[in-house]
């Protein structure tokens, strides 16, 4: 698989991820309040590697942010 669909499956994942997290009650105000730092943290990252043409570590951040959504709140 090629680099840049590998990157839109991620992407894709995370996007499904996070839209199932805003339409889930089962998540207090201290859990969404924590992942949408981690969201926030983790735009910030991206845009960085995404400006600097770094897609080994675009797909790390983006790989680690999902890992640790699932690790932490499934």
């Amino acid at each position: 698989m090629e680099t840049e669909e590998y990157i839109k499956n991620l992407v894709n994942a995370s996007k499904l991820i996070h839209e199932d997290i805003i339409n889930n009650d089962s998540f207090s105000v201290e859990d969404l309040e924590v992942i949408q730092g981690r969201m926030t943290e983790l735009y910030g990252n991206l845009e960085f590697f995404m400006n600097q043409g770094d897609a080994k570590r675009f797909v790390y951040e983006l790989k680690n942010h999902i890992q640790w959504i699932i690790k932490n709140y499934s």
